[in-house]
């Protein structure tokens, strides 16, 4: 080892030596975090926080179940959606979350997701076959949250992913001015 080596040990020794172990009554509990949604598409970027902006189009809902649409978005474009265009930038897989920690991973992820500019998501909430009473809870979770919650601006559908069963959403997002 070099001396340098030792002289850092040595230094490290000397600071540690008044520390104490704290007497039981005086530790603070570490607060367990909520699992994040695992990004299935790669990285995280270390983007800003975007705040959302104030919602222009109330999202509506249809006649086909678990469809919402804004105002102004056509049917083709619904067609265009479900068949891949744009592809999806994002997925997030919610599986196993309470609705607390799921929803909690959708306000990071979308704010990542918008400040990339990102136009496509995809949410896996899952079928709920698992939940109390068969009450699918992420899916109602994750609609209500994407027609009312702080991203609601952001979003111009949400509609069923093909082939997912009803497990997982496709949401278009609005343009973003960059």
């Amino acid at each position: 080892m070099s001396a340098g080596h030792d002289e850092a040990e040595n230094l490290f020794a000397e600071a540690m030596g008044k520390v104490r172990r704290m007497p039981e009554p005086d530790k603070v509990p570490a607060k367990k975090r909520p699992p994040r949604a695992r990004d299935v598409t790669g990285l995280r970027s270390r983007a800003a926080v975007v705040v959302p902006e104030t919602a222009t189009a109330a999202l509506q809902e249809t006649d086909q179940p678990w469809w919402l649409v804004a105002d102004g978005v056509s049917r083709e474009r619904l067609k265009r959606l479900t068949g891949g265009r744009p592809p999806v930038s994002r997925t997030f897989d919610l599986h196993g979350m309470t609705r607390d920690a799921a929803l909690d991973a959708l306000v990071e992820g979308f704010s990542m997701a918008i400040s990339e500019g990102a136009r496509a998501l995809c949410v896996i909430h899952g079928r709920g076959l698992h939940s109390p009473d068969g009450n699918p809870v992420l899916k109602q979770a994750v609609y209500h949250w994407l027609r009312e919650g702080p991203f609601a601006g952001h979003v111009l559908a949400a509609v069923p992913q093909p082939g997912s069963g009803g497990g997982a959403c496709l949401v278009l997002l609005r343009r973003t001015g960059s």
